[in-house]
């Protein structure tokens, strides 16, 4: 088989020999469409097309298919070649056993380098499945060296096995000389909905790749290369059947570069001097060769390429004195070739020529009052400078004149300064040699506006945290490189109102502050706001500070004070008060002065009075109570007494008058008696003893329970005069300071 191959292709390599050339690119093979899909028993058609990449006249391959879903039905020359060979015994022979069409050969007296069809097979679909179509020993124009694209087939059970048909709406001509070009595209299916069908497209040679599947159905493209393109669009409906559409365009270009802005500067110049050429040249699908030809006063010609930097020149100096004449030449991309007209420039012996000013500049060309601008150029001369001098003229029509022949890096000379007027400048350039050739730049300008914000710094808070009621203090430093027009403090309180005041008043030298007391307590926040009077404004950063209530509660104990003496149950007493209105109160008391202390009782109510159980403290003069006062919002407040005493021993006490088993007549004892009860005749002095460590506070006198007096100081006594006759029961109680007592009673007979 392979001899048989090699003699087929022997034959159609003489065949096309006559217009053979081997292309920069390769050839491509292809089978079109790539994807199809068709129904059971459906006989339908497949291509296999050609794409030369240069003139072919003659093509060969063999095909393969899967013989048990296709069976080829025939074989027919397509259109691209002449001398189609498949009628010979042999060629293009169909194996529906092995799935093979083999020797297929076709070609052509003439070449041709559009694309086109080299055959067509007819196949009918035999079961359902995927049968792939595959193009094997392909040669085109007598090389193997191509590109290959197979393709397959699938054969669907049963259901729709038509695709949708494709419309092309928008399309470039088939001869175009623009670079951009758009399509738009639309698709119709028997049953799928048209928002169903989805589309994937490419434009060859451009794009390699096809798009993904989608619905787009718009492509543009910009800055084509002049050359041949196919697009190819593909749509595919609910059933998955894929239509085809392709549409051939050809860019060309027909069009010459445009050279345009000659000019040689200067037009005259001293000999050795630099004349600089420069032009413009405009190419819609570029520019691939630019130079200047000159010819020289001796009658010779040069060629100088140009370079290029936005603009194309060639800047040299020249040493013959006379007359130079030249021209410009272009060639684009694409071969096409442009002159322009002769210009002139004139080398002559000595300094006639002016200073050179270029790329004049200044930056900014918005800046604000009292910052820099700086204003730079390069000046040049083929001698030597004299002076380069700025002449300005300011927004209130006056002028400044001054030179920046110092200030120069290299031939860059520049001014960096600040101007306080607000306006639009204009400035230009002066330059002279030493020779007196003078020349001056284009006008430019610039402007100064008062464009800055004021700046806010050093926010201070005295204190961090103040007291209700209490100044705090915020103050600031703003600072506007004209003038301030306000400054504003907001403050925003804990119930979320707004306090917002100007402060432009509260200044000292830039120090702005704002001094006041605040009735709330809580965490304020608040920021500044300046604004200058040309409405730049700046908004300085949150800052907080609290206000709390500072002051400790007011708190005394009254009672017991510094040297009383308490004993058994004391009563507590005390005054304390708060602006809060609420104080919780601690009670501790030493009996050490103070060394050690123990509770009585926590967190009680501010009634100002409590009642201690005191009767189980050993008896001593070094007591100290320590009440701790507390209110709402944290603050303590301590008050201490004096020392005091407790005693809880009882007082002793003696009834020494009257005596038991004595008969007393008129106060008077008289003598012993017989029995435990006194006798007495007439009023009686009744006397008791009582004593106690901390002082006898009180003796109180009953009779048969009855009170009848008290006496406070010794002796203690009282008179009893009562004509009353009979068995009685005197009764005295004596009370200590502390409040401890003791009784003791006597039966009397009167």
């Amino acid at each position: 088989m392979k001899g048989k191959m090699g003699i087929f292709i022997a034959i159609l390599f003489v065949v096309g020999l006559t217009g053979y050339a081997l292309g920069d690119g390769q050839h491509t093979m292809k089978v079109v469409p790539e994807e199809k899909i068709v129904g059971l028993g459906e006989t339908f058609t497949i291509n296999v097309n050609i794409v030369p990449s240069s003139p072919v006249s003659s093509a060969f391959c063999n095909l393969t298919f899967d013989p048990d879903i296709l069976q080829a039905v025939s074989i027919s020359n397509g259109n691209m070649f002449d001398l189609w060979l498949g009628d010979l015994p042999g060629v293009a022979d169909i194996d529906n056993t092995n799935g093979t069409i083999t020797y297929i050969m076709a070609a052509s007296s003439a070449s041709t380098s559009g694309e086109g069809t080299f055959f067509t097979v007819t196949f009918q679909a035999v079961a359902a499945g995927i049968s792939y179509i595959n193009l094997e020993d392909a040669v085109v124009q007598g090389t193997s060296d191509i590109n290959v694209i197979n393709g397959t087939v699938t054969v669907a059970q049963e259901g729709d096995y038509t695709p949708p048909e494709i419309t092309l709406i928008t399309y470039p001509g088939a001869v175009i000389e623009d670079r951009d070009v758009t399509f738009e595209w639309s698709a119709t299916d028997d049953t799928s909905p048209v928002q169903n069908i989805t589309f994937a497209y490419m434009l060859s040679p451009y794009e390699t790749v096809w798009s993904a599947w989608g619905h787009v159905t718009q492509a543009s493209y910009s800055g084509l290369d002049a050359g041949a393109y196919t697009f190819r669009i593909k749509a595919k409906d609910d059933a998955s059947n894929i239509a085809y559409l392709n549409y051939s365009f050809e860019i060309v270009d027909n069009e010459a570069p445009v050279i345009a802005s000659v000019k040689a500067t200067p037009t005259t110049q001293a000999v050795n001097g630099d004349v600089n050429i420069t032009c413009t040249i405009t190419d819609t699908f570029g520019v691939d060769e630019a130079k200047v030809v000159i010819t020289y006063p001796d009658a010779t010609v040069h060629e100088f390429a140009l370079s290029h930097d936005g603009k194309y020149y060639l800047n040299q100096p020249y040493t013959m004195e006379g007359v130079y004449e030249f021209h410009i030449y272009a060639r684009d991309v694409n071969g096409n070739e442009a002159n322009s007209p002769n210009y002139q420039f004139t080398m002559v012996e000595g300094d006639f020529v002016a200073p050179s000013i270029t790329d004049v500049a200044v930056s900014p060309l918005l800046q604000d009052v009292g910052a820099n601008v700086t204003i730079s150029c390069i000046v040049i001369d083929n001698v030597a400078l004299q002076d380069v001098r700025v002449n300005m003229t300011l927004p209130d029509g006056s002028h400044l004149n001054f030179s920046i022949f110092a200030n120069k890096t290299g031939d860059t000379y520049y001014s960096i300064r600040s101007y306080n007027i607000t306006g639009d400048y204009t400035f230009f350039i002066y330059a002279v040699d030493t020779s007196g050739n003078a020349n001056i730049s284009e006008e430019k300008e610039f402007t100064i506006d008062d464009i800055s914000p004021p700046t806010i710094e050093d926010i201070t808070i005295e204190p961090m945290v103040q007291n209700i009621g209490d100044n705090l203090n915020i103050s600031c430093i703003v600072v506007d490189n004209v003038a301030l027009q306000d400054v504003r403090i907001n403050i925003t309180l804990p119930d979320g109102s707004h306090i917002n005041v100007s402060i432009l008043a509260n200044v000292t030298g830039n120090i702005y502050f704002i001094n006041r007391t605040y009735p709330a307590e809580g965490t304020y926040t608040f920021f500044i706001y300046a604004v200058d009077t040309s409405g730049n404004a700046n908004t300085s950063e949150e800052h907080t500070f609290q206000i709390k209530d500072l002051n400790p509660p007011q708190v005394k104990i009254t009672f017991p004070e510094g040297g009383d003496v308490v004993g058994g149950s004391i009563l507590i007493k005390w005054n304390a008060s708060d602006e809060s209105g609420e104080v919780d109160i601690t009670l501790k008391y030493s009996p050490n002065d103070g060394q050690t202390w123990m509770l009585i009782v926590e967190h009680t109510a501010n009634d100002g009075e409590y009642l201690w159980n005191a009767s189980n403290l050993a008896d001593g003069d070094e007591y100290i109570l320590q009440i701790i006062a507390v209110d709402a919002s944290g603050n303590t407040a301590r008050y201490f007494t004096d020392t005091f005493t407790v005693d809880n021993t009882a007082p002793t006490l003696d009834i020494s008058k009257p005596k038991a088993g004595r008969l007393y007549i008129f106060d008077r004892e008289v003598l012993p008696i017989l029995g435990s009860k006194a006798i007495i005749i007439g009023k009686i002095t009744i006397q008791a003893e009582a004593t106690d460590s901390n002082g006898i506070n009180k003796v109180e006198f009953y009779v048969d329970g009855s009170y009848k007096a008290t006496d406070s100081t010794q002796p203690y006594e009282w008179t009893w005069s009562e004509k009353t006759l009979g068995k009685h029961t005197l009764k005295v109680i004596a009370y200590d300071k502390a409040g401890n007592k003791i009784s003791e009673e006597r039966e009397v007979f009167v």
